[in-house]
């Protein structure tokens, strides 16, 4: 489609708007069947919606619902628990299964052991007196009572307790690592379903883990 001859218009019309020509308040000039008056061969240097042209739009932000690091698009597993290690691909990290300190408990809201949890780690004493090879990683865990700050704190102390009882049990202290994690790695629901407490799955997450390094 060509324009009319430019001269004739040049009193009526404006280039404006890369090869569109339009008029003095911006509009495209259209023949009788709706179509634009453009220059043959011109770029088309701003698209023009009404013309038929595509206007670029802005990609949206790509989601990740689970806030994993991997896109909804390339997580094959969707709803990951906060603070999960993932692959590529959005699914846990397959890892050597930690060993839970079943039994191992804390004066509440406190990182002192109780009775009870030292004769346990009396246990966790001998299994490391008799295999020398590797150290441990002791890891605190809570559940999701407490602020954040708190409960990441109080996880730290209570596997600072765990080593400090081993260590006056005659384990070297070079062998041991602590970390806490708070409520950032639950291993069950703090909550049912409906959003009511959930007790059992919180008891769960109190834990005291070990993990071998160093093999």
């Amino acid at each position: 489609m060509g324009l009319p001859a430019t001269s004739a218009l040049a009193d009526d019309h404006s280039g404006g708007d890369g090869a569109y020509w339009t008029n003095p308040d911006g509009d495209v000039w259209m023949n009788a069947d709706g179509e634009c008056w453009y220059t043959p061969n011109a770029p088309k240097e701003a698209p023009r919606e009404e013309c038929g042209d595509k206007v670029a739009q802005a990609e949206p932000e790509p989601k990740d619902s689970d806030g994993d690091g991997v896109i909804d698009a390339n997580d094959e597993c969707p709803g990951t628990p906060a603070g999960t290690e993932v692959d590529a691909t959005g699914c846990p990290v397959e890892k050597d299964a930690p060993i839970v300190l079943k039994g191992v408990k804390f004066e509440f809201n406190s990182a002192t052991l109780t009775a009870g949890a030292e004769s346990r780690l009396d246990n966790v004493v001998n299994a490391l007196k008799s295999s020398q090879d590797f150290d441990v990683r002791i890891e605190g865990h809570t559940d999701s009572i407490g602020s954040n700050e708190y409960n990441l704190d109080l996880s730290q102390d209570r596997a600072d307790s765990v080593k400090a009882y081993l260590v006056d049990n005659g384990i070297r202290a070079s062998r041991l690592v602590t970390r806490g994690f708070g409520e950032t790695r639950p291993v069950a629901p703090n909550t049912k379903p409906d959003g009511s407490d959930n007790p059992a799955g919180r008891a769960e997450n109190r834990r005291v883990e070990l993990h071998v390094i160093d093999e």
